[in-house]
């Protein structure tokens, strides 16, 4: 299963337990985790980093899972994208997608991983849909997502409690099938200007993912390492 995608400023890879520190200060942010994934059980840096490594000895197909993270060519790790719930009978998964410093989630960056996450989702996951969860608070979200191409499918009245606001929200879900992916003008457009091809097209038609070999290999080395020490721990 393909764990890395390259664009032109951004790459992503599959978490190790290396992320330990900077997930670690992500997930103890109330900033960033109330947007991303609000009530997010509580751990040690320690029991998160065992968390990393015991998914390394699985697969995303065995576990339902998958956590991305989002690297800048000259910023380091910046965000965190997961697809969740990976259902490989029903073709589907849950995404998510989180950016740690707030001055850096408007730019272009999340709208780049945002691609490169969904070409693996639709080109090399063959996923038939994607559906996002956005709370009621996260206006610029929504916006954001809907305009992006997903589908505002409903909301959930009061789903969702938040513990420490002590009060219950509503949740917007939206869904993008892999049918209205492929006829995405938007999506072809915006991937031809920013990671220099088109993501709608299957990876069939062409042929190969165009990504940096000497970092590829350095990556998949450096996993498949990590991945053997693990499973032997």
């Amino acid at each position: 299963m393909i764990i890395y995608n390259q664009g032109s400023s951004i790459s992503i890879r599959q978490s190790t337990p290396e992320d330990t520190p900077i997930l670690f200060r992500a997930y103890t942010d109330e900033a960033f985790i109330r947007l991303y994934r609000s009530n997010h059980p509580s751990q040690s840096e320690e029991q998160l980093r065992q968390m990393l490594a015991e998914r390394l000895k699985h697969s995303p197909e065995q576990r339902g899972y998958i956590e991305l993270m989002i690297v800048h060519h000259r910023l380091g790790a910046i965000g965190v994208a997961t697809l969740g719930d990976y259902s490989t009978i029903h073709r589907r998964a849950e995404y998510l997608i989180g950016i740690f410093d707030e001055k850096h989630r408007r730019g272009k960056y999340a709208l780049e991983a945002s691609l490169l996450t969904l070409d693996l989702a639709f080109n090399a996951y063959h996923l038939n849909k994607l559906y996002t969860y956005v709370y009621d608070y996260n206006d610029f979200a929504e916006k954001s997502t809907v305009n992006f191409g997903f589908t505002c499918e409903g909301t959930l009245k009061n789903h969702h409690y938040l513990v420490h606001d002590n009060r219950f929200v509503s949740l917007h879900i939206n869904g993008l099938v892999v049918e209205d992916f492929r006829h995405n003008d938007k999506i072809r457009r915006l991937s031809l200007k920013i990671l220099g091809r088109d993501i709608t097209r299957p990876y069939e038609e062409l042929k190969a993912i165009p990504m940096d070999e000497e970092l590829a290999t350095k990556y998949t080395a450096q996993f498949e390492k990590l991945r053997t020490f693990f499973s032997h721990a």
